[in-house]
């Protein structure tokens, strides 16, 4: 009996380094090559924590069209994942929407990445916001393995050089949001509740 224990542990054990080994794997497939060499330069590692370079990702958007982070360099990008079914996601997106229609798109760019839906679901949600920064389709869920949000929804905040400054899960409103993002373009540290009394 203590050898069928001990052999199932071995298996257990060699699964769940399998799974990571993949994991890692597929995170690494996903990722530009330039991440590499961008983070070599900047001296930082690549991924999605704040001091981080932000993982550059392609995906496609609702209307046809192929957004790729590294081609917003020079601009704060916010990229917010959502659900449209997450009632949190549907109480923070006319914030989005305000904030982004406000902004100097020449120096902001919001991309909205979509959590496992179909097309129809995401173009719907669109339309219910009059959404206009781009929304990216995620159906088999590959860019949320890299941008993996810790609840819904979840905001990354990236600098003009693509370095990760700030993290928020949660909605956000319309006054967060514009602090967040006048602190990551002057390079402060940001404070989502600083006008919060």
């Amino acid at each position: 009996m203590k050898v069928i224990w001990r052999v199932l542990i071995i298996v257990l054990v060699a699964g769940v380094m399998v799974e990571d080994l993949v994991s890692d794997f597929r995170s690494t497939a996903q990722a530009h090559p330039q991440d590499n060499e961008a983070a070599e330069t900047l001296g930082l590692s690549v991924g999605t924590a704040v001091g981080q370079l932000a993982p550059n990702i392609t995906g496609t958007t609702i209307d046809g069209e192929t957004v790729t982070l590294s081609d917003l360099e020079g601009k704060v990008v916010l990229v917010n994942i959502f659900a449209s079914w997450c009632g949190p996601c549907r109480a923070e997106a006319p914030h989005l929407v305000e904030v982004y229609n406000n902004l100097d798109q020449e120096q902001f760019e919001f991309v909205g990445l979509n959590l496992q839906e179909s097309p129809d679901a995401v173009a719907s949600f669109k339309d219910d916001f009059l959404i206009d920064f781009p929304l990216v389709l995620n159906e088999n869920g590959d860019l949320t393995e890299i941008y993996s949000p810790i609840g819904l929804p979840t905001s990354w905040f990236i600098d003009q050089n693509g370095v990760v400054r700030f993290v928020f899960s949660g909605p956000m409103t319309s006054e967060a949001l514009q602090g967040v993002l006048a602190d990551v373009e002057a390079g402060r540290e940001p404070d989502p509740f600083a006008g919060v009394g």
